[in-house]
């Protein structure tokens, strides 16, 4: 085998390996499948491009180059469909990629007729060189451009770039350069330009380039044991590959010539037992791991099942708690904290911690854009306490090294997601002798990427409950100038018998029947007013969800209380009808309070200033399977809900009401009302014709534990 069909069989055997690995991974991914692609280009081209060196007749030489041919027609587009996943840049490209895909295939139409390769000749030491056929003249155009232009997408991608992101901008930058620089060299003998192809085997330094980028600055998406595994992987292939070479030299004198059938059998053989081999490391691994080093294996499974697990728990506080307790008992540190980004003041602040009780700890604030978190935002990988101690910048990096003492941290792990450090999670000391590994750094990048993950989600869900809870109050607000206009006119009366008797005492207080009768009035007119007041508080003041055994049919006749003074101003004639033997049923009085007062609101707001009926009628039902379930029917007889609005009715901020009407809709009344029926466990339906009338069906059921289930069902989601 000479040195242009080994070079050849390196780079094929490279881009296999590495191609087959990163595409196996996340085959969903674009990422890994454009990647895949284009190592199987490379691999075709390579292949026979070793066989087409070991050819011994014309018509052999001719059928490999055409193949080989085949796989480099598709090397420029692939290359380019990969950098542009790779930069999340194909939406704006798709239209040069279809046109790139096609091109190819045109071109590879003609690489089986003379126009593309038309003949071989001699050139140099090669008794079998291609000859351009018209359509390679195109296809090398293509070639030029398509790699110059993706090129130049990488190099201004490292411009751009920051951190981690930069320095694999910059392996891919240079790996192109090299690995097309060294293929290029193939292309003058085509044209009679006597310059050996040497550069062929630079392939294999561009694929080792790009290897490098993976395992050193984690490329694409790879945990830490296909990190090691590919690297074991391209170890044994180099260990084995040399061996294939003295195989064909055994066959050459045993038989006095190379046959080329039966080499490529005998590479597939190499091949398969590379690819065997590593599989078998894998099972061998984990079999030893798991008989003489069981603790260490069974830590890494519990990390390992952690993680994944920690996408499940919502609650911010709970999350930061698990995380630091779940580290530091699984890894036996001694003190372990997690510190989480405040947003509105800039730093990082403490959020949990183990084993430490110091005053410095606990109020340390680490600002955004200085010493730690601004080394960890650029470089965003672990930080080891003792390498930086030692390290030749140690100068540099002493304001990081003594936030790292303050903070009672050996190791410090960025927890990143979207490109933004949203926190620190810091680990000290073991508390027995050994050392934190380079399996324990990786399976902790690895954990602290799926936290980062976790607790922006966390985050997200607080701003949600947040936001949940600033609709209902300001949905409250709403109702609460109805109340009042309703509260004033019920109080006017007691407030008049209280004044009377006031008047009346200083002239009649030897009167015991007077004095008596109006005590009474009196004391009952107080506790109304009194009863009235405590409604307004606690309807204005949102509280935890509190379910007690309530009568509906009182909610019901409390809140068509407060809205009479206004159904009144509009002419509204309220009619209804409240079943005697309705049960009572466990649920939250101010929030279903909230539901009814929005539906009567809305309901005369429907019937405008005309005036009309709202009727309220409660029901028992009795499901198919026998559960007992109530229900509220608020009907009105205004202008109805179009067709089209009514599957919209409950989505956020959707409103029906016009800017020219006296009070705008904020469209998000109803959204709320839906909400606090779900979380009841219950659910409402509508029904509406225009020109006729909306009725609404508010359904709660009446078994408390499927409310209290429907609760905390909606709380933990």
């Amino acid at each position: 085998m000479n040195f242009y069909a080994l070079s050849g069989l390196l780079n094929g055997v490279a881009a296999t390996a590495l191609g087959y690995f990163v595409f196996s991974q996340s085959p969903e991914n674009p990422k890994h499948r454009t990647y895949g692609l284009y190592c199987l280009s490379i691999a075709v081209w390579s292949y026979f491009y070793s066989a087409w060196q070991l050819a011994y007749t014309h018509d052999l030489a001719l059928l490999c180059t055409r193949l080989l041919m085949a796989g480099a027609i598709f090397i420029p587009i692939t290359y380019l469909h990969h950098v542009l996943s790779l930069l999340d840049r194909v939406d704006q490209h798709q239209r040069l990629l279809t046109v790139g895909y096609w091109l190819s295939g045109f071109f590879l139409l003609t690489d089986l007729t003379p126009h593309f390769v038309a003949n071989l000749e001699a050139e140099l030491a090669f008794p079998y060189w291609p000859k351009p056929g018209l359509a390679f003249h195109f296809y090398l155009g293509w070639f030029i451009a398509c790699v110059t232009y993706t090129t130049y997408l990488l190099g201004s991608a490292y411009r751009q770039a920051k951190g981690i992101r930069r320095n694999q901008y910059l392996y891919l930058t240079i790996a192109s350069v090299i690995g097309y620089a060294g293929g290029a060299t193939n292309f003058p003998l085509w044209y009679g330009i006597e310059i050996p192809p040497n550069g062929t085997i630079l392939i294999t330094v561009y694929v080792s380039l790009v290897a490098y980028t993976i395992l050193r600055y984690r490329f694409l998406d790879f945990s830490v044991a296909i990190e090691r595994g590919l690297t074991y992987l391209l170890l044994i292939a180099l260990v084995v590959l040399p061996v294939y070479p003295l195989l064909l030299l055994a066959q050459r004198v045993y038989f006095g010539e190379v046959n080329a059938s039966f080499s490529l059998v005998l590479l597939i053989l190499v091949t398969f037992v590379v690819f065997m081999t590593y599989r078998m490391k894998i099972h061998a691994e984990t079999a030893v791991a798991r008989t003489l080093f069981k603790s260490r294996h069974d830590r890494y499974e519990t990390l390992s099942s952690f993680s994944r697990a920690l996408v499940t728990i919502l609650d911010l506080k709970t999350l930061t708690e698990e995380i630091v307790q779940t580290l530091a008992h699984v890894l036996d540190v001694k003190t372990a904290s997690l510190y989480l980004l405040e947003k509105e003041k800039n730093v990082y602040i403490l959020a949990s911690s183990y084993g430490q009780d110091g005053y410095e700890v606990n109020t340390t604030k680490l600002p955004v854009t200085e010493g730690l978190p601004a080394q960890l935002a650029i470089f965003q990988s672990i930080l080891v306490r003792e390498e930086l101690e030692h390290s030749p910048d140690f100068e540099k990096m002493q304001s990081v090294v003594r936030a790292l003492q303050t903070m009672e941290a050996e190791v410090c792990i960025p927890l990143i997601n979207k490109n933004r450090l949203i926190g620190i999670c810091n680990l000290g000391s073991r508390n027995t002798s050994h050392m934190f590994s380079d399996r324990d750094l990786g399976l902790l990048m690895t954990l602290g990427q799926a936290a980062a993950i976790a607790l922006d989600n966390a985050a997200l869900y607080e701003e949600l409950k947040r936001s949940q809870i600033l609709m209902r109050r300001t949905d409250r607000l709403r109702s609460l100038e109805t109340i009042a206009g309703g509260f004033a006119h019920e109080i006017r009366n007691p407030l008049t018998s209280i004044k009377t008797f006031v008047e009346l005492t200083p002239e009649r207080k030897d009167d015991p029947d007077f004095i008596g009768h109006f005590s009474k009035v009196v004391s009952e007119d107080v506790a109304r007013i009194e009863r009235l007041i405590h409604e307004i508080l606690d309807y204005a003041r949102y509280m935890e969800p509190k379910f007690t055994e309530e009568d509906l049919n009182d909610i019901v006749e409390s809140c068509l209380y407060f809205v009479r003074v206004n159904a009144d101003s509009k002419s509204v004639r309220l009619e209804k009808d409240l079943v005697d033997d309705l049960p009572h049923v466990m649920l939250d009085r101010q929030q279903i309070k909230q539901v009814l007062l929005n539906l009567f609101l809305n309901a005369m707001d429907a019937l405008g200033d005309g005036g009309g009926r709202l009727i309220v009628k409660t029901h028992r039902l009795t499901k198919p399977n026998g559960d007992s379930w109530v229900q509220v029917e608020v009907a009105d007889t205004g202008c109805g809900i179009p067709a089209a609005d009514l599957d919209h009715i409950f989505d956020p901020f959707y409103s029906t009401k016009h800017e020219s009407e006296e009070r705008e809709g904020t469209g998000l009344g109803l959204t709320i009302v839906h909400q606090i029926v779900q979380e009841h466990g219950g659910y409402i339906e509508v029904k509406s014709a225009l020109g006729r009338g909306t009725t609404f069906f508010v359904n709660l059921p009446g078994n408390p534990c499927e409310v209290r289930a429907a609760h905390v069902g909606m709380s933990g989601s």
